[in-house]
């Protein structure tokens, strides 16, 4: 009576083997396709520092007080701008190319039609603006963002430009 009771156990180990086969199989394909797909990060991280900088030239609905005084722009703002505004485009060997770009217009309203700035900074590596303006992104080109917004100091407005480039491409 339980003579053939053995094939079915062969049977039955059989499936489980194929089963154990099956979900070690989706885990593997699961895993690869985790870690295959890479993460760029370049335009959020271009997007924050537009932020910071824009944060650190208008403070509270007011300019920077280093930055501008009666209506003058303070040369030393312009020196010391990564100090002042808490960044850090140091590179960790001295044959890698510092792969950060910020740059800051102050327009004034009567010049907008001329788009002439009266006073500007800049701070880093300036190689990829030219990139900014490609129509087609890959993956080896550089990572843009623009800012424009009005700020009002003394009596006169200006219109603030800010240009954050991230590069990280991989190429020097």
């Amino acid at each position: 009576m339980y003579k053939n009771r053995r094939g079915v156990e062969k049977l039955i180990s059989v499936y489980w083997f194929v089963i154990l086969i099956l979900v070690a199989g989706g885990i593997l394909l699961m895993v690869n396709a985790f870690y295959n797909s890479p993460y760029d990060v370049r335009k959020i991280e271009s997007k924050i520092l537009n932020q910071k900088v824009s944060d650190c030239v208008y403070v509270g609905g007011r300019m920077n007080f280093d930055l501008i005084d009666s209506g003058i722009f303070k040369e030393e703002f312009k020196d010391n701008f990564l100090d002042k505004c808490f960044l850090n485009f140091d590179v960790l060997y001295e044959w890698q190319a510092v792969e950060y770009y910020v740059g800051v217009d102050f327009i004034k309203e009567e010049d907008l039609k001329t788009n002439e700035p009266v006073f500007s900074i800049e701070a880093g590596n300036a190689n990829g603006i030219s990139d900014c303006d490609l129509e087609k992104e890959s993956e080896k080109s550089v990572k843009c963002t623009r800012n424009n917004f009005y700020a009002s100091e003394g009596g006169q407005i200006y219109q603030v430009n800010v240009l954050t480039v991230v590069r990280k491409t991989g190429n020097e």
